[in-house]
């Protein structure tokens, strides 16, 4: 009889404790790839998609490192890597919001990423508050993203597009994520198809796409001058 164990596959006696989700984590490092890629074509947010390339790959790390051996410790390094890339979102779409620079957005960042991930540390059990936290303030960042562009909004941009394909990733993501945890309807430990690894794939598209859409430019609230980013200032914001 197989024990019930962490999203729902069983532990093997091989290399890896739960081979499929642990292999499939390795998706998170070509999503990342594929990000640091984009940054080169990006004029205003290069340094911004590097970062968030890295906190992507990081995730990578932490589900080998977790699925392979599912032990405390690199339960804490998976849980930190998914709260790199939740306080990116949540800081770059407030400095979006506010036509901060770099400069903010990177110190922003590795405050709330060190304050979160301590919380994780220190406090166990406290990683799906964190998520909750900081994914709240992601939902309300990216309302009020959209009612600030509505008015210039003229069809749908490709970018735009993008962002609505992230949403509808994330609901199948966060779908596969449930149906597929240790005693949900669909967990089946001993198939090599799990749910939890399609939600790693689905989680990275997401991502991917999310990273595609923040390319695009933001006009500045009135009276406040656009950010210039490295390369040559960036041109008025048109749907691709």
């Amino acid at each position: 009889m197989l024990a019930a164990v962490p999203d729902c596959e069983r532990i093997s006696d091989g290399l890896l404790a739960q081979p499929t989700n642990a292999v499939s984590s390795l998706v998170f490092l070509l999503a990342g790839a594929w990000v640091v890629g984009q940054a080169r074509r990006s004029r205003a947010h290069r340094r911004e998609l590097l970062v968030f390339g890295a906190a992507i790959a990081s995730n990578a790390v932490g589900g080998l490192l977790y699925h392979g051996d599912l032990d405390p410790a690199t339960r804490a390094v998976h849980d930190v890597a998914i709260v790199a890339v939740l306080a990116f979102i949540a800081v770059f779409d407030v400095a979006r919001l506010t036509d901060r620079g770099w400069p903010w957005t990177w110190r922003a960042f590795a405050a709330s990423l060190g304050l979160l991930a301590a919380a994780i540390v220190v406090l166990p059990g406290a990683q799906y508050v964190v998520f909750g936290v900081v994914g709240a303030v992601i939902v309300g960042a990216e309302i009020a993203d959209y009612v600030r562009e509505r008015p210039e909004l003229r069809g749908i941009a490709k970018r735009r597009l993008a962002r609505l394909g992230a949403v509808l990733s994330l609901g199948l993501a966060a779908t596969a994520f449930f149906v597929g945890r240790s005693g949900a309807p669909l967990c089946r430990p001993e198939s090599a198809m799990q749910w939890h690894a399609i939600w790693h794939a689905l989680a990275a598209v997401t991502m991917a796409l999310y990273a595609y859409s923040a390319v695009e430019e933001h006009p500045p609230r009135p009276g406040v001058a656009p950010t210039a980013g490295p390369g040559p200032p960036a041109p008025s914001r048109r749907p691709a």
